[in-house]
């Protein structure tokens, strides 16, 4: 629930205002004096403070200052008479969220109020998020997650544009969002668009707004935008995208020319080269992203990985619904090592979900069928033969002597073959 510190020394007005605030779902803390509400004050306090200008003892300026000493991030908010105006200005210049004139509607009070929250909510998301370990985040002890992660401890450095390449459920976003709070940027917006969800019909308003609504775009001032399967964009608007990322400049409906400061992420999901080659990626967009590509690995190429991320989703998913965390035998390890991840992370947080809260999991894993299309004769063997070998040791438990048997090869023949497709 929202917090507001309401400083008011008139109690009809404060009661009347506390009334309209919890209404709308605040909880208010009510203080006749400023000393008052500064003797509760801590840096962490997780609302906004909405105060009155003149108040016997200090006056909402001086209680400004004192705020700005005490918890600088928290919003600050004036309520002015029309005469206190230029005082109420002045006050803005030194750090004051905004200020209410008297009389003032409470439907423009609720919209001040809840838009000083949203940036309240997202300073202390971010906050808790830098004060979480990237390992806590990106999850995993093989060597390909550890080089991701000094990757991007490197990467998050420089304000560059990058593109992230990986199969669906890799953490793509994820990682966009490790990016944003490790940089100088994380205490700015974070603005996430789908590029696939985007029509044609409505680009213009969404993206680049209007003169009297900023686009999605623009609410990424200071901070990052995050552009998710960029290769389904249309051409058109794969053109218009690439004068932003070049100029960094927007033009939205109705208005002149405005700049942007912001970093540009985007997101694919299959190899950028093939993406080129099928017309569905501009080369010169790709080459717009002036640090290049990172690519996320699968799930499968992640040595023992599947297991530490279910065991970790199950600890999430039981304290999440307040169940008991359930054991994974042995039996279950073995299909969760042996198993494709076709759907790779997400994939492997659904599965521990179904798992505590008791749903049938013996669908959810059956031997992925692969792609094939497209493929040599070559490559779709070997496709085929490791999805065979992960089919058999998944059916036999792990046992190599077993699987041997079902497959009627000599066990020196499997042992072979697993260790030539790293199965081993």
């Amino acid at each position: 629930m929202p917090e507001v510190m309401l400083v008011e020394d008139d109690e009809d007005l404060r009661q009347a205002t506390t009334e309209t605030l919890e209404r709308a779902g605040f909880q208010v803390h009510g203080y006749m004096a400023a000393q008052e509400a500064l003797n509760e004050l801590t840096a962490d306090f997780p609302g906004v403070i909405l105060s009155d200008m003149r108040m016997p003892g200090l006056s909402g300026l001086d209680f400004l200052d004192c705020v700005r000493e005490l918890a600088p991030e928290v919003p600050f908010i004036l309520i002015t008479a029309h005469g206190d105006v230029p005082a109420a200005m002045r006050a803005m210049r030194n750090g004051a969220h905004d200020f209410l004139e008297k009389p003032c509607s409470p439907e423009l009070m609720l919209d001040v109020l809840k838009r000083a929250q949203a940036m309240r909510d997202l300073y202390l998301e971010n906050e808790r998020l830098r004060q979480t370990g990237i390992e806590d985040r990106l999850i995993g002890g093989s060597a390909i997650i550890r080089q991701l992660r000094e990757k991007l401890r490197r990467l998050a450095c420089l304000d560059v544009d990058l593109l992230i390449a990986g199969e669906t459920g890799t953490g793509k976003e994820l990682v966009a969002r490790v990016l944003h709070h490790l940089s100088a940027r994380g205490a700015s917006p974070f603005v996430a668009i789908n590029c696939g969800a985007l029509s044609e019909a409505d680009v213009d308003r969404e993206l680049f707004g209007t003169s009297d609504s900023p686009g999605l775009i623009a609410r990424a001032q200071g901070g990052v935008l995050y552009l998710d399967e960029l290769e389904s964009m249309p051409d058109n608007l794969q053109v218009r995208l690439l004068r932003v990322v070049d100029t960094r400049e927007i033009t939205p409906l109705g208005a002149a020319p405005r700049s942007v400061d912001l970093r540009i992420l985007g997101s694919v999901k299959h190899p950028t080269e093939q993406l080129v080659a099928e017309g569905r990626l501009r080369a010169d967009l790709l080459h717009r992203f002036n640090a290049g590509t990172l690519f996320l690995p699968s799930l499968r190429e992640r040595e023992d990985d599947a297991l530490l991320l279910v065991n970790h989703f199950v600890v999430e998913a039981a304290a999440r619904h307040n169940l008991p965390k359930m054991h994974i035998d042995s039996a279950l390890s073995r299909r969760i090592a042996y198993y494709d991840w076709p759907g790779n992370v997400r994939e492997a947080r659904n599965l521990a979900e179904r798992l505590v809260i008791g749903l049938d999991t013996s669908l959810c894993m059956t031997s992925y069928a692969g792609k094939g299309k497209g493929q040599g004769y070559d490559a779709a063997m070997e496709e085929f033969e490791a999805r065979l070998l992960r089919s058999t040791l998944l059916q036999s438990g792990g046992r190599k002597a077993e699987a041997a048997a079902l497959l009627d090869i000599p066990r020196k023949r499997l042992y072979l073959r697993l260790r030539h497709h790293d199965l081993l």
